[in-house]
């Protein structure tokens, strides 16, 4: 014999389905028709479903986590003796229990979450991509542009911000390299420079010369008056592109970062 199976659910009803495949694939998946109800979200689209199912001989498979639909479900299955398998019910009845407190009883809630990490997983690779003046043609989709001197902390700020999901690219400001025209494309208001107090840059750049077994003495990336150079030229750039700029000094990632979002309203 043949078996009907009504996947109903107040989503979309994959989890249901995929439960119902896990099963019907014990036995070869042979005569088995699975037919969806999604988004059932009130008392008169449930009452027609379990009608028809009744006149259907079919099994119900569901996920709803709203209790008064689910009840209802159980209790009409139970009176006109249809086949009923509550997924979430005894679940969410334990966690419950074990938590002490109810849950929220919002459809969709999984699927949100993974599109939010997807949207952050997107998000980040486009960070890397963008990092350091890569990607130029790019800029037109980033969400943040974060321009400023070499060591002002442009990376860790842009991957930072990728994590809540922004996309954010970084471009450095050289005096002997000038920015890409794409730059000049990009609408002030997504444009962020970064600028530090000189003297702190320097001992930031002298630091990174010795972890690279460099003399920063002989360095002139470490030396006050190239680093006044590269401040200026960026400082000139920034106005030019009507950028917001931010200062950076002495200040944590996460600082600046939440700066960065209030003003624009992330």
């Amino acid at each position: 014999m043949g078996v009907k199976i009504f996947i109903v659910s107040d989503f979309t009803g994959e989890t249901a389905e995929h439960v119902a495949k896990a099963a019907t694939s014990q036995f070869n998946g042979k005569d088995s028709e699975m037919v969806r109800f999604r988004y059932v979200n009130n008392q008169d689209r449930l009452m027609e479903i379990i009608r028809r199912a009744q006149g259907e001989n079919a099994l119900i498979i569901a996920t709803l986590v709203d209790h008064q639909l689910r009840n209802l479900l159980a209790k009409e299955a139970k009176i006109h003796h249809i086949d009923f398998i509550d997924v979430l019910g005894p679940i969410l009845g334990t966690l419950e229990k074990k938590i002490g407190t109810p849950p929220r009883e919002t459809p969709g809630l999984m699927r949100r979450m993974d599109e939010e990490y997807f949207r952050r997983v997107k998000a980040i690779e486009f960070a890397i991509k963008c990092d350091d003046g890569k990607s130029p043609e790019l800029l037109k989709d980033a969400d943040i542009v974060l321009v400023g001197v070499s060591r002002s902390g442009k990376t860790p700020l842009a991957m930072y911000l990728a994590h809540k999901g922004l996309m954010v690219a970084n471009m450095p400001l050289v005096p002997e390299s000038p920015p890409p025209g794409e730059l000049y494309e990009v609408e002030g208001e997504r444009i962020i420079g970064l600028t530090i107090d000189p003297a702190k840059l320097r001992r930031i750049r002298e630091e990174r010369l010795r972890v690279l077994g460099l003399d920063p003495g002989v360095s002139m990336y470490a030396r006050q008056e190239r680093i006044e150079e590269e401040l200026g030229y960026a400082k000139k750039i920034m106005e030019e592109l009507k950028a917001k700029i931010f200062d950076v000094t002495n200040k944590a990632v996460e600082e600046t970062a939440q700066e960065i979002m209030d003003y624009l309203n992330l």
